[in-house]
């Protein structure tokens, strides 16, 4: 279908190259009340998972200000560090990451799994023809696959080299940790996300 126009909310606008001219920027807080005049027919949300603190007011309000026959896309992936081959180490470092990030986000009130309720909870507000579906996110190129091989590439560059940024403020204030801790953890876990030898991906919840 053609789109008209397309609406991004935000807390800060960086500076951008160029804008397509029907896509118009909004800043605010999304967990503030929305005040919107007018209602939308898609909204995509894609990695939020600890960017919201109540995921149920959330989505409420996405229901709320979604034209009759309008829909919701929710994207996000599960820290939960998973193999079909059983080639995960025991003591992975890669795996402790992500245990430890989930536990720090929900320290913070900020919860890092709460992909695994999105399904219910869009019942529970009144959406119906709710489904999910998993997809598996390659932890580095490991796959034969060409299409996972690329995902695996991409993964890798986005939370391997990433790691520190999304780590950093978790750790530290959630944790107790200090920030050369944090980062001499890193090392071992940026090691063994990029091991080949280890099959490893993690759930992506749509």
């Amino acid at each position: 279908m053609p789109v008209e126009s397309v609406m991004d909310q935000c807390l800060n606008l960086g500076p951008m190259c160029s804008v397509p001219p029907n896509v118009s920027f909004y800043i605010d807080d999304l967990e503030d009340e929305w005040s919107f005049s007018y209602k939308f027919d898609f909204i995509y949300s894609r990695m939020l998972t600890a960017s919201i603190s109540d995921w149920p007011k959330f989505l409420q309000q996405s229901y709320d200000h979604l034209n009759p026959g309008g829909w919701i896309e929710l994207l996000d992936v599960h820290l939960e560090l998973k193999s079909d081959d059983g080639t995960i180490p025991d003591d992975c470092a890669v795996a402790k990451w992500g245990d430890y990030m989930v536990e720090a986000a929900a320290k913070l009130n900020r919860p890092l799994d709460s992909m695994t309720f999105y399904k219910q909870q869009l019942l529970d507000v009144g959406f119906t023809n709710a489904t999910q579906n998993l997809y598996k996110w390659p932890t580095n190129s490991w796959p034969k696959d060409r299409k996972f091989k690329e995902i695996g590439m991409w993964t890798y560059e986005n939370l391997g080299n990433g790691a520190s940024g999304l780590s950093m403020a978790l750790f530290t204030r959630a944790l107790g940790w200090r920030s050369e801790e944090v980062e001499v953890f890193l090392v071992d876990v940026r090691k063994q996300m990029k091991d080949r030898s280890i099959h490893a991906y993690w759930p992506m919840y749509e």
